[in-house]
This record gives C-alpha cells, structure tokens and sequence, in this order.
C-alpha cells in the first residue's frame, strides 16, 4: 500500500491518529479539569461556555461547556482536535473568556473554595419545589436560594440555628421554613 495514495489510505481516523506526546497529553488533561472547575462555576452564573482567543487565526471561537468537553476528550482519543462549527452569532456575554475563568478558579481553589465545596439545595424551603443543585432561585416562586446555602454553612460551622436564623433576618433576609 502507497501511504501517499489518499485512496489506499484506511477510512478510519483511529488508525490515522496518532498518540499524543506526554506532554501534551497532560495539557488536555489539565485543560478538561479545569473546563469542569470553571462549568461548576460559571454555568450556575448563567455562563453557556467559554471564550478561547485563537492564536493562529487571531479570532474568538465560542464553545459550549459539552463541545468543548468532547473536543479535548476527542483529542485525548485519537490525538487529533475535533471540527466544530463556529457558534452562530454568540451573545458575547454568554461566554466566560478562558483565561479570565481559569484564573477565577485558581482563585477559588487558593481560598480553599474549589468546586465541590458548594452547599447543596435540592427544594425550595418556602415553596418546597424541587431545584438543580446549581439554581440561584427557585424556578416556581423566585426566590433566592443562597440564603438556604447560608444558613446551612453557618450551621456547619457551629452557630446554633436559632443565632444563625437571627443573623439572616437581621441582615434582611426573608424567613424560610
């Protein structure tokens, strides 16, 4: 078989593909870790994905939080990156720029908050509809569940519940069942 020949070669881009080098290898990986540090901070936020400013052809290219996952593992598959269409029109500010949110999460894992520390709400405690662990609001009755959050991490710290019910309200929070 002549590899020059496009027609002998396989159809199957597995066996094209080649490993990555080590080094790089360990770059995507370090990227996917910090791609999901950066989606459990931002997509809460209402962040759709982030921003990459690409340095070969000097433009901005917008991904969403699953593409960019599946390129970087698509690259750790078979060594090569993953085409995507570029994003239709993004709304800028749906974007979380790389760099910016990287340093965001490095920040956060500095001050001993990474991803994972969050305190989970799964209802509302005035309505009791059930909520995604990242809501900032209740989707029936609208209101805010970091107040929830709150609480219950003043009470894992050791403030008796009836202190910390007084230091919300006093702060002017609504009360909560």
């Amino acid at each position: 078989m002549d590899d020059d020949d496009p027609d002998e070669r396989s159809s199957d881009p597995e066996e094209e593909s080649e490993p990555l080098p080590a080094d790089e290898r360990e770059s995507v990986e370090a990227d996917l870790e910090d791609l999901g540090a950066m989606r459990g901070v931002f997509e809460a936020q209402g962040a759709k994905g982030v921003v990459i400013a690409c340095s070969d052809c000097g433009s901005n290219h917008y991904y969403d939080w699953e593409l960019l996952r599946e390129s970087l593992e698509h690259m750790l598959a078979t060594g090569e990156p993953r085409m995507h269409e570029p994003a239709y029109q993004p709304r800028e500010d749906d974007y979380v720029v790389w760099d910016y949110g990287k340093g965001y999460v490095d920040a956060l894992a500095d001050a001993g908050l990474e991803e994972g520390s969050s305190v989970p709400v799964t209802s509302c405690p005035w309505c009791e509809t059930p909520v995604e662990p990242h809501f900032a609001f209740c989707s029936r009755c609208g209101r805010p569940l970091a107040v929830v959050r709150l609480f219950r991490e003043l009470k894992e710290r050791g403030i008796d519940e009836r202190e910390a019910r007084a230091l919300l309200l006093r702060a002017g929070f609504e009360p909560f069942s």
